[in-house]
């Protein structure tokens, strides 16, 4: 018998990829990094901590996919949102509630857009943090009695706090450290991607990076630079950056076009040169219209660059052999070009292979995966196919002999071509 069993094994792998599912990956290295560096202001990290851990308990409670909470899918969204209320408010039991609750409607949300944007094969990536921490934003008039934090300000005194002599010795070494101001800026926008806003925290989180994908290393500083030089091109300051901290944007951009979402190769690098500037504009256009409302763009940019691409990909009338979509994504794009590139040796029709219903004409599914009347276990996978008129049914007369229902006889067909 077929069952699914999520013990505390699970649930420690799902928290970690939590954190390492911001940057597409289940690299437990840069999970455990990045969840270090969050604790770099204790009270955001904890808060953040804590989403992650009422999501994927929640989520494997409403019994969702076991495999997307143990990925961290689902927890990835939640931990945003934890660290954007952690960081906006001080520390408090009332603000720990409020960070439970929207951690269950960040997930509902986060399942929502899964089911709606699955039928088009595209990622929700951090929509659903979008939402929730625009909402947070929305009602800090309401909720100022909680307390609203100047931490991040002092970062001498967060990281006192947090280890000492020691640590603040460390900070001020990195930051007497004669490197280019654009590459400070680039370590700055890594650390707000987790809404630290220090350099040794970025600098942690490259080498994290490094570690999990030398794909995603470069591709953080091709999209990086490429907005700089596109910056000093149009004349515009790319100092901003250092304390508006959206170059993050341009980092994740590249990343998720460049070698996660698409099988990394010469043309995504090339696309990723060209979508670059894209992002930047829209970035200048998001700014103007949301300071009107007092909010913050976050990774607007990134999410709204990344889905419509990936979207207009979908339409070409042929795929071909350029920006190809894993056919299985493992989270890496090493793996993914490792596979693309042992399949296309032995298989050379890899790219798309479509596969249809065996049916022609329109038929409802009566009775999906894990059916509630007959698909258990062995049979859990199965589909069942009926054909109903106008008023709903699936039979005419008695319904008491074959010929009686309408899918009877109907035509069987093969699935794909072969």
């Amino acid at each position: 018998m077929y069952t699914v069993s999520f013990g505390v094994s699970n649930y420690f792998k799902s928290f970690i990829n939590s954190y390492s599912q911001i940057f597409f990956t289940k690299n437990k290295t840069l999970g455990v990094i990045l969840l270090v560096v969050s604790f770099f202001d204790f009270w955001t990290g904890f808060s953040g901590l804590l989403a992650v851990i009422a999501t994927n308990i929640a989520a494997n409670l409403l019994n969702f996919s076991k495999y997307n909470i143990k990925a961290g899918l689902y927890g990835f969204n939640s931990l945003l949102v934890g660290l954007a209320a952690g960081i906006t408010f001080q520390p408090g039991i009332h603000v720990l509630i409020i960070i439970f609750f929207l951690s269950l409607l960040t997930l509902f949300i986060t399942i929502a857009l899964e089911g709606f944007l699955y039928k088009y094969s595209l990622p929700f990536l951090s929509v659903p943090f979008l939402l929730v921490a625009w909402m947070i934003n929305l009602s800090v008039g309401q909720l100022e009695l909680l307390g609203l934090s100047q931490r991040g300000i002092y970062i001498l005194n967060d990281l006192f706090s947090l280890g000492g002599h020691n640590l603040v010795d460390i900070y001020n070494f990195i930051e007497a450290i004669p490197i280019f101001q654009s590459l400070k800026i680039y370590f700055l926008s890594l650390a707000a991607i987790i809404f630290q806003f220090n350099i040794l925290a970025g600098v942690l989180i490259s080498i994290g990076l490094l570690l999990s994908s030398r794909i995603a290393f470069t591709l953080s500083f091709l999209g990086f630079y490429t907005a700089y030089l596109f910056y000093n091109f149009i004349g515009v300051d790319f100092n901003e950056l250092s304390y508006t901290f959206i170059g993050f944007n341009y980092i994740l951009t590249a990343i998720a076009i460049g070698g996660f979402f698409l099988i990394p190769s010469k043309s995504t690098y090339f696309w990723v040169v060209l979508l670059l500037p894209v992002t930047v504009l829209i970035t200048f256009g998001f700014n103007k219209i949301f300071i009107n409302y007092q909010l913050p763009i976050y990774s607007l940019p990134f999410n709204v660059v990344s889905l419509i691409f990936l979207y207009t990909l979908k339409l070409r009338m042929q795929k071909g052999k350029e920006l190809v979509e894993p056919l299985i994504q493992y989270n890496s794009p090493e793996k993914n070009l490792y596979s693309y590139k042992n399949n296309l040796y032995r298989f050379t029709d890899i790219f798309y292979y479509p596969v249809y219903l065996p049916v022609l004409g329109e038929w409802t599914i009566s009775q999906g995966h894990n059916g509630e009347h007959t698909h258990k276990d062995e049979w859990r996978h199965a589909w069942d196919l009926i054909i109903n008129d106008e008023n709903g049914n699936q039979y005419q007369s008695e319904g008491d002999i074959c010929n009686d229902y309408y899918c009877y006889g109907k035509p069987v067909v093969a699935p794909a071509d072969g």
